[in-house]
């Protein structure tokens, strides 16, 4: 085997390689694994002040086991009590938010793909219709002129038939490389 025939060979086996699907699976994951440490550092957060609220619970309730109990004693005891409740609602509801701001950051993004996705679309779609207009419109001055273009039925012209309006002659001219561009257009101009 060649050195030619082996690079060859690698760069098509290379170019049958599409990993744009994969890099984007990927970076997907690696948001999801964000959020769900995220999460898992908050929750951790949150068990630790519950265990830290329980530990001050159990020292006050020893303390007040073994100290006689005084109004003031019981009213700060409930003041902690009541300041660790509203602990304990706010860590939820700052944990219900940074949910919602991931998902709604996820969401963000999606729909910026699909965006981007559809803008790329929609360029591709005016260039082809720009290009067919072009084609249709170059059809038409051609027949204008009394050239009418055959297509060979895969989609390529391939003889034109040329009807010459002074004398009433119809000529045929192959469009196959054998002729340059430059005959081909004079023959066409002599015909008309």
């Amino acid at each position: 085997m060649t050195p030619d025939n082996l690079s060859s060979l690698v760069a098509s086996t290379v170019g049958n390689f599409q990993i744009e699907g994969d890099i984007q699976a990927i970076q997907r994951i690696n948001d999801h694994c964000r959020i769900l440490k995220s999460a898992r550092d908050l929750e951790h957060d949150q068990l630790l002040d519950i265990l830290r609220s329980l530990a001050r619970r159990l020292e006050l309730a020893k303390t007040a086991a073994t100290a006689p109990s005084s109004p003031a004693r019981r009213s700060h005891t409930e003041k902690l009590l009541d300041l660790d409740r509203k602990k304990f609602s706010l860590a939820k509801s700052i944990n219900e938010l940074e949910s919602a701001y991931h998902s709604s950051e996820t969401t963000l993004l999606r729909l910026s793909e699909e965006l981007d996705h559809l803008r790329n679309e929609h360029v591709m779609a005016v260039e082809s219709n720009a290009q067919q207009d072009s084609t249709v419109l170059l059809l038409k001055v051609y027949r204008l002129l009394g050239i009418s273009l055959e297509e060979d039925g895969k989609g390529v012209y391939s003889k034109a038939v040329v009807r010459a309006k002074q004398n009433n002659d119809v000529h045929i001219l192959s469009l196959d490389r054998t002729y340059s561009n430059f005959f081909i257009s004079n023959y066409l101009w002599d015909m008309m």
